[in-house]
């Protein structure tokens, strides 16, 4: 059976965008008052190129320093270039070691996103929202990748509200093995251990409800 989010409750979805607005608000206040070597270290610590549509350009390992990066404009909106789900170990936030080999048997939303990624932290309210609308149908896992520190990832995590399970990626390892260089990026990884889609750039709820009907629950 396909989700439908018409059921869902108005106000908390009013809620959860309002406090979006106020977090990106307050992330770039806090951003435009540290001090340079703040600004600089953040930097260093995850080598990004700023999107123009908020994201973060992450760079593969084989772009030489100073090359141009790719922008986000020019980058398919569906990718489906991959068949296996890459096997890549990783340790969740409560410091549990994993591996992306336990995602088979589960539909799963693997969501990657940096606190530091303004577009990351607009969409995690509607992927919270369509979690709990989900229930238990579909795993949602949010893959924390390159971030400035897990401090900082932690602390905006608390500051949202998801739910779901956060892993850490700080060398975008599990990223890059799934294709990824651009964030906000969402893998939808079937049952099967088969990655059935992925998608670079901002999602609203509808539109992730969209794809999870497509690529993951049955008709």
């Amino acid at each position: 059976m396909r989700l439908s989010l018409h059921n869902f409750n108005s106000r908390n979805r009013l809620s959860l965008r309002l406090f979006a607005g106020a977090l990106i608000l307050s992330l770039f206040a806090a951003a435009c008052g540290g001090s340079d070597d703040d600004l600089a270290a953040a930097a260093a610590a995850v080598d990004p190129v700023e999107t123009n549509g908020g994201g973060i350009l992450v760079k593969p390992p084989d772009v030489l320093e100073g090359d141009p990066a790719e922008p986000q404009s020019d980058l398919p909106s569906l990718v489906d270039g991959l068949d296996l789900t890459p096997i890549v170990p990783f340790e969740y936030f409560d410091g549990t070691l994993a591996s992306t080999a336990e995602f088979k048997g589960r539909p799963t939303v693997l969501n990657f996103w940096a606190s530091n990624c303004a577009a990351c932290v607009a969409e995690m309210p509607d992927f919270e929202e369509v979690h709990l609308a989900l229930g238990d149908r579909v795993d949602f896992v949010g893959m924390n990748t390159a971030d400035v520190s897990r401090e900082a990832a932690v602390a905006l995590a608390a500051q949202t509200g998801v739910s779901y399970p956060l892993a850490d990626d700080t060398t975008s390892v599990v990223f890059r093995e799934f294709g990824g260089f651009v964030m906000p990026t969402t893998v939808f990884l079937n049952a099967q251990g088969q990655v059935a889609g992925s998608w670079a750039g901002v999602l609203t709820a509808d539109e992730l409800t969209r794809l999870i009907n497509e690529n993951l629950l049955p008709e």
